[in-house]
C-alpha cells in the first residue's frame, strides 16, 4: 500500500475519536490502523462501497453485543462461584480466621493471606428502612426535619410549552436548528 492510503484525510478526520466532541476510548492510531487495511483509494462511492462499510459497523455493533452479553455471563457464573464457595466453606473460614487471630494475640482484627485477608469486624447496631412510605408517614409526626420536598423540571412539559407557545426560558435552555439525523440501523 502507497503513504496515501495509510494517511486519515479530512474526510475521516471527523469520525476520528478525540475530534469534534467523539469520545469513544479509541485512540486515533486504531482508526489509522482501520483504514491501513482498506484497499488503496477506497471510499464511499456508491452502494456496494457503502454496503460494505454498514456491513462492518454492525458486525461491530454485532460483536459488542456478543462480548457484553458473554461478559454478563462471566460476572453471573462468577458470583454464583463466590455465593457457593462461601455457603459451603463460608463458616469454616470465620472458624479458622477467628482462631488464627486469637492465636496471634487477639489484636488484629484480620489475618493477611497471599490471595487476600479475612477479617471479623463488629458491626454497631444500625436502622434498615424496609418501607419507604411507612417511614415517612412516621417522620412527619416524630422527625418532620427528614422529610424533603424535591423540586425537579419536568422536562416534557417544557418542551411541550415551548411547541405551543414558542416560549423559551431566559437561561438554561437553548434552541437547536432543525437538522437532519444521520444513522445506521
Amino acid at each position: 500500500m502507497n503513504d496515501e492510503a495509510t494517511q486519515v484525510g479530512p474526510e475521516q478526520e471527523n469520525y476520528l475519536p478525540n475530534s469534534a466532541g467523539a469520545d469513544n476510548g479509541e485512540s486515533n492510531q486504531e482508526c489509522t490502523d482501520i483504514i491501513r487495511t482498506l484497499p488503496d483509494g477506497f471510499s464511499v462511492c456508491d452502494s456496494q462501497s457503502a454496503n460494505w462499510v454498514i456491513r462492518r459497523v454492525m458486525e461491530a455493533r454485532a460483536y459488542g453485543k456478543r462480548v457484553t452479553e458473554w461478559a454478563a455471563a462471566e460476572v453471573a457464573r462468577a458470583k454464583n462461584d463466590e455465593a457457593r464457595l462461601l455457603y459451603i466453606f463460608g463458616g469454616q473460614l470465620k472458624a479458622w480466621a477467628t482462631e488464627e487471630i486469637q492465636r496471634l494475640g487477639g489484636r488484629r482484627k484480620s489475618v493477611c493471606l497471599p490471595a487476600g485477608s479475612l477479617g471479623c469486624r463488629r458491626e454497631p447496631v444500625r436502622l434498615v428502612i424496609d418501607d419507604d412510605s411507612a417511614v415517612i408517614n412516621w417522620a412527619q409526626c416524630a422527625c418532620p426535619k427528614a422529610i424533603a420536598t424535591i423540586i425537579k423540571l419536568n422536562k416534557t412539559t417544557v418542551i411541550e410549552h415551548f411547541k405551543t407557545t414558542g416560549e423559551i426560558p431566559d437561561s438554561g435552555a437553548h434552541i437547536e436548528p432543525e437538522r437532519d439525523y444521520f444513522s445506521i440501523r
